[in-house]
């Protein structure tokens, strides 16, 4: 544990009326003590503002406990100084802080100072994700908290904002009684006053205060109290909670869940020697999930070890049906029907891709435009009919020509080099891009005019055409998903989550079909035909908070409410959740399109699920939430006896990542 910071030893009182001190009354040094979570202990040693991994325990499994060990106080998640750090001084407390959620008088610098009990203070709250777990609960319900939330991160304490920023926010919840207590941090760049007491010695100074009185029901502190702070998790739901946590994180943190394979000790051999550098030869006995984040160029890891769950080793059942014997056999691809399509639709558009690309001239730069006027740290922009984009996703669209980037970041090489060496073990390649939402829905984009569906991205085009003419098999759902995009108004289902990166049940149902169809014209299809699974389909529906929502600025967020959104699980003869089958012959491989539904959410239904469905014969799924470009390595791990059983591999991932992808496309790893 790091020594407790006590700033103004010399003083008990800090003096309000001195320009730029701190308004409320400081604790005298020695008086205060920090209390360790009842369940949820740092492994040290960790620095919250320098280390490269957070490493915990947590003794039970519930929600409460995950939550706060994943969010509190992780160097993953901090937020990045924008401009230059405040000094004290210009700051002042206005007549409504914080918008008046906190009551006043109840400020105070130490949490030895709240009326709190040892054991109240030993049960935080982790506060932004118990507020996205109430509102996928009860929207309404939820909606004080939100409020809280919101109040706090606004206040700018008369200084300018900055757009995508904020100088504190809500960190931790306490529940004393009928009243909730919070600990409100401030960032380390934000000094606004001298004197900020930091009572746990992290860097981030912080106060305590006491919501108003009406932000939480009776209801809401039984469903807290019972299901998320007392209800206990299985193995499977703990696992479905990492996978949507590393899904959730995923546009700002670019990270994934690490499959352990049985290691029963971290660092794993795959972790980066710089990380283990700056370590300090931690060492946590057991992990049961692992994390891995590159928010800004740099790994970083979240290790957690949960008492009494299963590790996330990426074990899954075997074969429900046995497959034919595997004799070797040239690869099949299909190349002229794509070629032929966009070679017409470059003539259909003058000619080129360059009078293409002039003809859409306006609308990229008032695209453009809409990203240069919208701060950086913003990674989500307000479209129309309540339908957000992802910035990256823009970003891909308006970018230009896709093998003009530096050759770390032109993906054609990696793509062939793959194609290449399954093609030598006598396996068949589909490369499989997810068209963005603003390519299918361009209409819906803020300060551009398009009254109606058509091609944003011509040299995205373009690239598959190239990807063709190499001999890469591509599956293009673009103008599929543009003839069948569904209109909300017309009681349809639109492909795409409004609030989310991601499709929708319709969306991936569609691309699951367009791969079956493809699948069943293989040589080799009608032999694995002959063995059928009667897989059936379950409807179900589920609330989501899309990914994108946090992406927005504070006053933007508070528009926006879980969805409820509808699901297709895929369930086995025997009336089971369907599970992705490490041992058949058809492989897919992807990103956090393929773990949508099938990892997170409801679970058993996402588009490897729907493939299986459709062929009536399982499949196999191989996937990385942020590293659907270098996933393919995951694969390689596998013996190459193992590979060369395989039939097919299709590779599934978003069309973004073509350009100015936030990693390097490795080279592929061959090392057994």
């Amino acid at each position: 544990m790091r020594p407790v910071l006590v700033v103004g030893s010399l003083i008990a009182l800090a003096c309000p009326a001195s320009r730029g001190a701190f308004p409320w009354p400081l604790t005298k040094a020695g008086a205060s003590r920090q209390i360790d979570a009842a369940e949820v202990t740092t492994i040290q040693p960790y620095d919250r503002q320098g280390s490269r991994v957070l490493a915990r325990r947590v003794r039970r499994a519930t929600r409460a406990n995950l939550d706060l060990a994943a969010y509190h106080a992780n160097v993953l998640i901090r937020q990045p100084l924008v401009g230059d750090p405040i000094a004290p001084g210009r700051a002042r407390v206005p007549e409504r802080l914080f918008d008046g959620v906190l009551e006043r008088e109840s400020i105070v610098a130490s949490l030895g100072r709240t009326p709190l009990d040892d054991e109240e203070k030993r049960r935080p709250l982790a506060f932004a994700p118990l507020v996205d777990y109430l509102a996928r609960w009860n929207a309404e319900q939820a909606a004080g908290l939100e409020e809280a939330r919101a109040a706090v991160r606004g206040e700018s304490w008369g200084l300018p904002r900055r757009p995508g920023t904020y100088f504190q926010q809500i960190t931790l919840l306490y529940v004393h009684g009928a009243e909730l207590w919070v600990k409100v941090e401030l960032e380390p760049w934000a000094r606004l006053f001298e004197g900020l007491p930091d009572e746990d010695g992290d860097g981030y100074p912080e106060i305590y205060g006491r919501l108003k009185t009406g932000l939480a029901s009776k209801a809401l502190l039984e469903r807290i109290r019972l299901d998320y702070a007392g209800r206990v998790l299985s193995s499977a739901e703990v696992h479905a909670w990492a996978n949507e946590l590393a899904s959730y994180w995923y546009p700002s943190f670019n990270t994934d869940v690490v499959k352990l394979r049985g290691a029963r000790r971290w660092p794993l051999d795959s972790v980066e020697p710089e990380v283990l550098e700056v370590s300090a030869g931690l060492t946590v006995e057991r992990p049961t999930v692992v994390i891995r984040g590159k928010p800004q160029g740099q790994a970083i890891y979240t290790v957690l070890a949960i008492e009494g769950i299963a590790p996330m080793d990426g074990k899954r059942a075997v074969a429900a049906a046995p497959t034919s014997g595997r004799e070797a056999a040239p690869v099949s691809p299909e190349l002229a029907p794509l070629r032929q399509a966009i070679e017409a639709e470059v003539k259909a558009h003058g000619g080129s891709f360059a009078a293409w690309a002039a003809a859409l001239a306006p609308a990229h730069a008032a695209l453009r435009a809409q990203l240069t006027r919208r701060p950086e740290a913003l990674k989500a922009l307000v479209g129309r009919r309540g339908f957000l984009f992802y910035r990256r996703s823009l970003d891909y669209v308006v970018g230009g020509d896709i093998q003009a980037q530096p050759p770390g970041k032109n993906p054609l090489r990696a793509i062939v080099e793959f194609k290449d060496y399954l093609a030598k073990l006598g396996v068949d390649f589909l490369l499989v891009p997810v068209p963005t939402k603003a390519e299918v829905f361009p209409d819906r984009l803020p300060g551009v005019k398009i009254d109606r569906p058509q091609v944003l991205s011509p040299f995205g085009r373009k690239f598959l055409l190239e990807l063709s003419r190499a001999g890469v098999e591509a599956l293009d759902l673009l103008p599929l998903y543009l003839q069948a995009r569904g209109e909300p108004s017309k009681g349809e289902e639109p492909l795409y989550q409004p609030q989310d990166t991601h499709w929708t049940d319709r969306g991936l149902r569609l691309a699951a079909e367009a791969v079956a169809r493809r699948i069943r014209r293989y040589p080799w299809w009608p032999a694995l035909a002959k063995t059928k699974v009667a897989f059936t389909l379950k409807r179900t529906s589920f609330k989501r908070q899309g990914d994108l929502v946090s992406r927005l600025a504070e006053k933007e967020q508070r528009r926006f409410r879980p969805a409820r959104l509808v699901a297709h699980q895929v369930l086995t003869p025997a009336g089971e959740l369907y599970e992705d089958d490490a041992a058949s012959p058809i492989v897919v491989l992807g990103d956090s399109f393929t773990g949508v539904y099938e990892r997170t959410d409801c679970g058993s239904a996402g588009v490897s699920a729907h493939i299986a469905h459709q062929l009536q014969h399982p499949v196999d799924l191989v996937m990385s939430y942020g590293g659907g470009p270098n996933v393919r390595n995951k694969l390689l791990s596998r013996d190459e006896k193992v590979l060369g059983r395989m039939r097919l591999v299709v590779w599934l991932f978003a069309a973004r990542d073509f350009f100015n992808y936030w990693d390097d496309w490795a080279p592929l790893d061959k090392k057994r």
